[in-house]
């Protein structure tokens, strides 16, 4: 269970960073999509601090965990879950790296080869939104506007996606996998566009840990 879960939070860290620093806004359907659109338009570099909480298709919780996420466009951020494991996801843009102190490993892979069979890649990529996801403005719910993007393709590893705003600023992800699971990610002490160091966004193997590299040229 905690190395699925594991792999689920990588996916899910590289995911949030595609909708909210990769996508290209322009090509969002303006009548539908405004709050994006609008929290996209000169966004820079982001940090916040994170609580993500996984529930079960019967809505009981099965683990909470908290942490840290810098990050810097293009392509760059640095995702840090501190509770109830230390695990690190970095990407300086080319390269992904995710270290679990514990597991005392790191793995290394492309970051574009990590999205290319994900739905990530249809959001971080120079193509029509319409033609892969139906996106419906849920309007507010308790304070909290939302937008979901369903995949067109049966196939997705996600049943959707959902977008919360308040007063223009994301605070919110919910994610429901296609085993019932909702991801929940809520946002604390949120920065925008503030001085972020180049270092949080590469990475250095500690010695003696086990190095697996997966990138296609090394």
């Amino acid at each position: 269970m905690k190395k699925c879960y594991r792999k689920c939070l990588s996916a899910l860290s590289i995911l949030l960073f595609v909708v909210v620093f990769n996508y290209p806004a322009s090509l969002l359907a303006e009548e539908i999509n405004s709050k994006l659109d609008q929290y996209l338009d000169g966004l820079k570099t982001f940090s916040a601090a994170f609580e993500q909480t996984l529930f079960d298709e019967r809505g009981d919780e099965l683990e909470k965990s908290v942490g840290v996420v810098y990050m810097r466009s293009p392509g760059m951020f640095h995702w840090a879950y501190w509770e109830p494991y230390a695990q690190t996801i970095i990407s300086d843009g080319v390269t992904l790296w995710i270290y679990d102190e514990d597991l005392e490993q790191v793995i290394i892979k492309d970051v574009a080869a990590s999205l290319e069979d994900s739905p990530a890649a249809i959001l971080g990529g120079e193509i029509d939104i319409d033609e892969h996801f139906l996106v419906i403005d849920m309007g507010k719910l308790q304070g909290t506007d939302w937008l979901e993007l369903t995949p067109r393709d049966i196939n997705s590893q996600y049943d959707s996606i959902r977008l919360g705003f308040v007063d223009g600023q994301l605070i919110k992800m919910l994610l429901f996998n296609n085993l019932g699971q909702k991801h929940l990610i809520t946002f604390l002490d949120k920065k925008r566009n503030m001085s972020l160091d180049l270092e949080l966004f590469t990475f250095t193997p500690p010695a003696g840990v086990d190095v697996i590299d997966s990138r296609e040229s090394r």
